[in-house]
Order: structure tokens, then C-alpha cells, then sequence
């Protein structure tokens, strides 16, 4: 955990800024890579959120999700990639590891997932493709994101290592501060016009990054 911290701590030392509408393109990261990218934004405080995004699950290696407020490592979770974890999720939450399981029956080259948080309630859903898959429930200890950094990118090195393939590719990334209903959810799987987030919007991204660690194409996965 520390490691990850100060790894993220430099990851917009000497970057590159970004604004532009990301509609039909990914973000890919290569195994050269230094640093994730920061999606950033103008700043605020919350206790709920819900972040929605979308991959391809032939993916070579994983990529994860990050939110850090306060220096404090309270919340993100991993994507994993090809092989025997090809269906397994890890989330933090307050400090706490939870495994998550994708659902096994879905052989769909693509995976559109939503985890919303509702701290004061202590509650986290994990939607994919549009369904419900896993709630959970924690102890209630209420936490204030106030202006955290969201960030993404292969999952090895907020672990503190290096991916030993390409990195598959994320798209349309999306941060709300208020948990989303199951219609909502829904309608971003089936990509209803208007559901943008309003911490995060994919269509109006800005982004800060090293240079070379990140590169946009087009997303390979058509949903």
C-alpha cells in the first residue's frame, strides 16, 4: 500500500494536460509504462459515488481504478486480465480487501461494470453489463472524499511492479457523486444518451500523464 501511495504521489510530476471527447476511444497502456494517468477535475467534496467503465476482458494484464483522498489509500478496484483470474475482481474499501467474482456465465469478448459506494451507509453494488452481481455491507464509518485523485492505470504498478505484457485497453470512464439507481446503471450499459458522469464525464475528459505511458486509439470492443 505504501508503495502504491508513493508511486502515485509523482504520477503528474512531469505530464502532459488533456481535455477532449473521448467518445469511441480508450485509453491503452503499453509495459513501458511509469505512471497511470490522472483523470482530473475541478475539485469538491463527497461521500457517495458511483464509477461505470468499460472493457475487454481478453485483456493481457490487469488495470485498476483508483481514488485517493487525503493520502490515504481508501479506495479502488482491479480489472483482472486473461488466465485462471480472468473473472476475479479485488476492490478496497476502507482499508479492507473484498473479492469480488464477475459473473462466469458471461463469455462476452467486453464488460461494462458500475461500483457505486454509499459511505454513510456503508454499502457497495457491483453491477456488470447492466445487472447486479455482488452487494455488500461494512461497518459504518462515514468518509468525506474531499478533493481526491482519481487515477487509472495497469494494475502492477499501484502494486509496485511491472506488467510483463501490453496492457489492455478502458473506455468511457464515468464518476458521479451519488449512487446510481439499477435503471441508471442500465441505461449506461445500453449507452442511453445523457448518462454522463458529473465528477468524471468520458465525453469532456481531462487528464494529466506521462508522456509515452498512454496512448488513445480506438476501443477494439464495439458494445
Amino acid at each position: 500500500m505504501e508503495t502504491m501511495i508513493i508511486l502515485l504521489g509523482f504520477a503528474s510530476v512531469s505530464g502532459i494536460l488533456g481535455q477532449t471527447d473521448m467518445a469511441c476511444k480508450s485509453l491503452i497502456f503499453s509495459k513501458n509504462y511509469n505512471f497511470p494517468a490522472e483523470l482530473t477535475y475541478e475539485g469538491g467534496e463527497f461521500s457517495k459515488f458511483t464509477v461505470c467503465l468499460r472493457s475487454c476482458t481478453n485483456m493481457t494484464e490487469s488495470v485498476m481504478f483508483s481514488m485517493l483522498s487525503e493520502a490515504r489509500h481508501d479506495y479502488f478496484f482491479i480489472i483482472l486480465g486473461g488466465g485462471p483470474d480472468t473473472n476475479t475482481g479485488l476492490i478496497w474499501v476502507k482499508g479492507q480487501r473484498v473479492d469480488v467474482n464477475f459473473p462466469t456465465d458471461d463469455t462476452r469478448p467486453k464488460r461494462s461494470i458500475c461500483l457505486s459506494w454509499d459511505s454513510p451507509n456503508a454499502k457497495m453494488v457491483l453491477s456488470v453489463n447492466g445487472k447486479i452481481t455482488e452487494k455488500k455491507e461494512f461497518e459504518k464509518r462515514g468518509i468525506e472524499y474531499i478533493d481526491p485523485r482519481i487515477f487509472i492505470g495497469p494494475g502492477q504498478i499501484f502494486l509496485g511492479g511491472k506488467p510483463k505484457l501490453d496492457v489492455g485497453e478502458i473506455t468511457d470512464i464515468h464518476v458521479w457523486d451519488r449512487v446510481l439507481n439499477p435503471r441508471e446503471v442500465n441505461d449506461y450499459y445500453h449507452n442511453k444518451k445523457g448518462k454522463v458522469g458529473n465528477i468524471i464525464n468520458w465525453r469532456a475528459l481531462k487528464y494529466d500523464g506521462a508522456d509515452g505511458d498512454f496512448i488513445i486509439g480506438p476501443f477494439q470492443c464495439n458494445f
